[in-house]
C-alpha cells in the first residue's frame, strides 16, 4: 500500500533484466499513485458541492418550520436546489459513464447530421440572449466516425453550450468542421472574455470554473466530461484563446472509411 516506494534508484547500477523490471515496476507504481491521488481529490471536490446544496435544503426547511408565511418561499427554494443537485449527479454519472462504458465496436454515424442537430438545438436556446450560432462544413464530405455517438452528442453540446453561456448579445458562436488527414476536426469558436492562460490546460478537469460573472451556476463537469468523452474515442481535445478575444476549442476524432 505504500505508493512512495521506488526500486530502479536502488538497482539502477545493475545492467540486467531485474534493473529494466524495476524501472518498469517504478513506471507503474507513479501511475497508480496519480490515479489514486485523482480518485481522492474528485471525492473531496464531490463531498465539498454537494456540502453547499445540502445546508441551503437544511435551511430552507428550518425556515419553513419557524416561520409558516415562508412556507412557499421555502419550498422554492428546496426545488431549486433540488434541481442543482439533480443536475451534479447527472453530470458525475455521465461523467463516469464515459470513463468507464466501452464503446460499440461496429457503430458508426455522421459526425455532420450530429452537429447539424447540435446546431439547431442550440440556435433555439441562444434566441433569448441574442446570439447567433454558425455552422461551417463542407456537406459534400463524408465525416463517418465510430464510436457512440449519444456521447460524441453530449461532448459537442457541452461545447456549444459553454460557449454560448460566455457570449453577449449580438455575438457569434461559430462551429465548424473539416478533414485533416486522419482526422476529423471540430472548432468552436466563441467571442468571449476568453480564460486565463495559466488556466488553460486545467479548465478540463473536473470542478475546474473559470473566474467570470457570464460562467453562470455549472459546477465545472462539463468539460471533463468533454475530455473524457473524446479520449474514449482515441480523439484529442484543446482550448487556446483567440487573437482577436474568446475562446477556440477543438476536438479531433479519427475519421473511419466504412
Amino acid at each position: 500500500g505504500d505508493l512512495s516506494v521506488r526500486l530502479f534508484p536502488q538497482m539502477r547500477r545493475r545492467h540486467d533484466e531485474f534493473s529494466v523490471v524495476a524501472q518498469d515496476f517504478d513506471a507503474m507504481v507513479e501511475r497508480l499513485s496519480v490515479l489514486v491521488k485523482a480518485r481522492e481529490e474528485l471525492l473531496h471536490d464531490v463531498s465539498h458541492e454537494l456540502r453547499s446544496p445540502l445546508a441551503r435544503l437544511q435551511l430552507a426547511t428550518g425556515l419553513a418550520r419557524q416561520t409558516p408565511e415562508s412556507v412557499n418561499a421555502s419550498l422554492d427554494r428546496i426545488d431549486e436546489e433540488a434541481r442543482r443537485l439533480d443536475k451534479m449527479i447527472g453530470e458525475l454519472l455521465t461523467l463516469s459513464r464515459a470513463e468507464h462504458q466501452s464503446l460499440p465496436d461496429e457503430q458508426y454515424f455522421d459526425l455532420l447530421g450530429l452537429l447539424n442537430a447540435v446546431t439547431n438545438d442550440a440556435r433555439y436556446e441562444a434566441q433569448i440572449p441574442g446570439v447567433e450560432i454558425l455552422l461551417n462544413a463542407d456537406e459534400q464530405q463524408d465525416y463517418t466516425v465510430k464510436g457512440d455517438a449519444n456521447l460524441i452528442r453530449s461532448a459537442v453540446e457541452n461545447v456549444v453550450r459553454n460557449a454560448l453561456r460566455f457570449s453577449l448579445h449580438g455575438q457569434q458562436v461559430i462551429i465548424s468542421l473539416h478533414k485533416e488527414h486522419d482526422w476529423l476536426v471540430i472548432s468552436v469558436r466563441d467571442h468571449g472574455p476568453g480564460v486565463e492562460a495559466d488556466k488553460l490546460s486545467s479548465i478540463f478537469d473536473p470542478f475546474v470554473r473559470v473566474n467570470s460573472p457570464l460562467s453562470g451556476k455549472g459546477y465545472g463537469l462539463g468539460l471533463s466530461i468533454v475530455r473524457k468523452v473524446v479520449t474514449a474515442h482515441q480523439g484529442e481535445v484543446s482550448a487556446v484563446n483567440a487573437r482577436d478575444g474568446g475562446l477556440e476549442l477543438t476536438i479531433r476524432l479519427p475519421h473511419w472509411v466504412v
